[in-house]
């Protein structure tokens, strides 16, 4: 299930957050549209690809059996998580711009204990490895959340700012 979702998360973020590091350190006024637009992007990529991904995981699982049902909801959950992470990704690269590394840092420690702290919770509950996934969910929105509100504080407050141009200009600049 984690390798199958390593490769969704490396689809998803496309070279993005580099991109967003570089164009953001480069010209702090308008972070914003950066960061707006390549979240936007990666909701674009994610979106699109989510129904082929999960429909050839459904697919290969009812011809092989060879995943386990709850191996199967384990990757759909996991993926479900990843729209949080993938924020938080480009939000960390936001930080990266402002050469304020320290605070993902922290944060990447708050979000391990979180995951340890609520995993060792589901586990001793009776719930599964399925539970971690579910776990997974909670803790990437909370990551997101402390993320955005930081980025609020520090920098700006984060909105909507679409530019379907600059979109455009992503593909190419931003392909591994």
């Amino acid at each position: 299930a984690i390798v199958i979702i390593g490769w969704f998360d490396i689809w998803t973020n496309f070279g993005l957050n580099t991109w967003l590091t570089r164009e953001a350190s480069r010209d702090r006024d308008h972070s914003n549209r950066y960061l707006s637009n390549s979240t936007a992007f990666r909701m674009i990529i994610g979106g699109l690809t989510f129904p082929i991904f999960v429909g050839g995981i459904i697919f290969f699982q009812r011809q092989t059996g060879a995943l386990g049902d709850d191996t199967v909801l384990a990757i759909v959950l996991l993926a479900v998580g990843m729209l949080f992470s993938s924020i938080s990704t480009g939000l960390t690269a936001l930080f990266y711009a402002y050469e304020k590394a320290e605070y993902p840092a922290a944060i990447t420690s708050v979000t391990t204990l979180l995951k340890v702290a609520f995993g060792t919770i589901a586990l001793l509950l009776g719930y599964g490895f399925v539970s971690l996934a579910g776990v997974t969910i909670v803790v990437n929105a909370i990551t997101m959340l402390i993320l955005i509100t930081l980025a609020w504080r520090l920098f700006f407050r984060p909105r909507l700012e679409l530019d379907l141009g600059m979109q455009r200009t992503m593909i190419s600049e931003s392909f591994p």
